[in-house]
């Protein structure tokens, strides 16, 4: 089931309150979402923290029993459930 957040109202040719921005593109005469730079980021910090929760995973394999693990282990579900949050429904 696809979990929705319902987001901000906005007018035709408007700014959402983040910058992102809802118009007709140029070229197409077709309807587009343009970005805002923190919305763009966002499916990169996505992948990077993808790559990086693996990393981590494989990395508290090979040390042994120490205090920076529970650092690890934390940065780990926290990096898992920003994932988990981020792709509800994908």
């Amino acid at each position: 089931m696809l979990k929705t957040i319902p987001g901000p109202t906005f007018k035709m040719d408007g700014s959402l309150p983040c910058g992102c921005k809802i118009s007709r593109d140029g070229d197409t005469a077709q309807m587009r979402l343009w970005y805002c730079t923190t919305h763009a980021a966002a499916f990169e910090v996505l992948d990077a923290l993808r790559s990086n929760v693996d990393a981590l995973g494989n990395a508290m394999k090979q040390l042994p029993r120490h205090e920076n693990l529970v650092t690890m282990r934390d940065a780990e579900v926290k990096a898992r459930s920003a994932i988990r949050k981020a792709t509800v429904g994908v």
